[in-house]
C-alpha cells in the first residue's frame, strides 16, 4: 500500500499561501555514501517540490552530525528527524512508516564482494553451497546480517569501518556491498587498502530501500508517495536515477558475473508486492531501456524538467 496516492500531472500553479510551511529534518551523510545520499536527498526534494500546490512550501534542514543508519532510525523514532531512507525489514516497518516505492530500483539487494587483494578463490564458486565455506563480515544490527544467517551463510558482525580491515587482514573472506556503493567505497584508498573487488559473483536478494517517516506522520508519507509517483509518470524519477554514476556502474557490474540468489525472510508481503510492481516498470521505461552499460553518461535527458531547489537545500 502506498497510502492511496494516485499519480497526477504536476501542478505548477502558484502555491496557496494558506497552506502550511513544513520543516523537513534529514540525516547527515554517512561516510562512504556521499553519492547515494545526494541522490536520495535530491529525489526527496523534487518529490516535495511537485507537491507544493497540494501541501504547501517546505524547508529542508540537515542534521549537523554524521550518523550511521541505526542512529538515524532512532532519531526518527525520537522526533529528531522527519525523514530517512533505509533498506526495509519487517521490524523497521513495525516501528516506522515506509513509503513503499523502491528508490534505488532494487540495486541494494545486488551485492558485489570485497575480498583480500590477491584472493581469487571465488573464481571457482558457482553455487550457494560452495559459498557457505566463506566467512562474511557485516555490520551490527544490519538487516543483511540476519538475511545471510537465515540462508546459513556464516557471518562475523562488526562495525562498518572495521569490516574492511577484517577482510584485508584475513579474519573474514568477503564483505558484501551494494553495487551502487562499492565503487565509490573502493576509491577511498585508505578505507580499502589491501582489498579488491571480486569480479566473479553477485549475491542477490530482494531488498528495496524506502523513505521512512515516523509511524504517526501519515501526511508526510502521503506527500512523498504522491510526489514520487508524479515523478515516475513524468520519467523524471528514472532520469534522476540513471544520471547517477553509481547506478550506471552498478548496472554494468551485473553483467558477466555469476548471480547467486538467496532468500530474504525479513521482507514483508506488502513490500514484496511493491518491489515486484515497480521493478518491471523501471526496466520497461524508455530511459532504462536505452541505457548502455558501456556508456559513461546517461543516454537521454528527460524533456520535462522540474523546478530546481532553492539555494541551501
Amino acid at each position: 500500500m502506498l497510502f492511496g496516492a494516485q499519480a497526477t500531472e504536476p501542478a505548477f500553479n502558484k502555491v496557496n499561501n494558506d497552506l502550511p510551511h513544513t520543516l523537513i529534518r534529514l540525516p547527515n551523510v554517512h561516510p562512504g555514501r556521499d553519492s547515494v545520499y545526494a541522490y536520495a536527498k535530491t529525489l526527496l526534494t523534487e518529490a516535495l517540490l511537485v507537491t507544493e500546490p497540494q501541501y504547501g512550501t517546505f524547508e529542508i534542514m540537515v542534521s549537523g552530525q554524521e550518523s550511521a543508519q541505526e542512529r538515524q532510525l532512532r532519531n526518527l523514532e525520537h522526533n529528531l528527524l522527519d525523514v530517512t531512507w533505509s533498506v526495509t525489514s519487517t521490524e523497521r516497518e513495525r516501528q516506522f512508516l515506509p513509503v513503499r516505492i523502491p528508490i534505488m530500483a532494487g540495486l541494494f539487494g545486488k551485492r558485489a564482494l570485497f575480498v583480500k587483494e590477491g584472493d581469487e578463490r571465488l573464481k571457482y564458486v558457482k553455487t550457494l553451497k560452495e559459498l557457505k565455506s566463506f566467512r562474511t563480515v557485516l555490520g551490527y544490527d544490519w538487516p543483511d546480517t540476519k538475511i545471510f544467517r537465515a540462508n546459513d551463510l556464516p557471518v562475523l558482525e562488526t562495525t562498518y569501518r572495521a569490516s574492511f580491515r577484517i577482510v584485508s587482514e584475513g579474519f573474514a573472506d568477503i564483505f558484501p556491498r551494494s553495487v551502487m556503493e562499492i565503487r565509490e567505497e573502493f576509491e577511498d584508498e585508505k578505507l580499502t587498502r589491501g582489498l579488491a573487488i571480486d569480479d566473479n559473483l553477485i549475491i542477490s536478494y530482494p531488498s528495496p530501500i524506502f523513505f521512512f517517516v515516523r509511524s504517526d506522520n501519515h501526511a508526510l508519507a502521503n506527500r512523498i508517495a504522491e510526489g514520487l509517483l508524479i515523478m515516475f509518470d513524468s520519467g523524471r524519477f528514472q532520469e534522476l536515477l540513471l544520471s547517477q554514476d553509481n547506478f550506471r556502474h552498478g548496472m554494468s557490474m551485473l553483467k558477466g558475473r555469476t548471480e547467486l540468489k538467496i532468500q530474504n525472510p525479513l521482507l514483508s508481503e506488502p513490500s514484496r508486492i511493491a518491489l515486484e510492481k515497480f521493478l518491471p516498470e523501471f526496466t520497461a521505461t524508455k530511459t532504462i531501456q536505452q541505457f548502455n552499460a558501456s556508456e559513461s553518461v546517461a543516454p537521454i535527458q528527460a524533456e520535462k524538467r522540474l523546478g530546481q531547489p532553492e539555494s541551501g537545500y
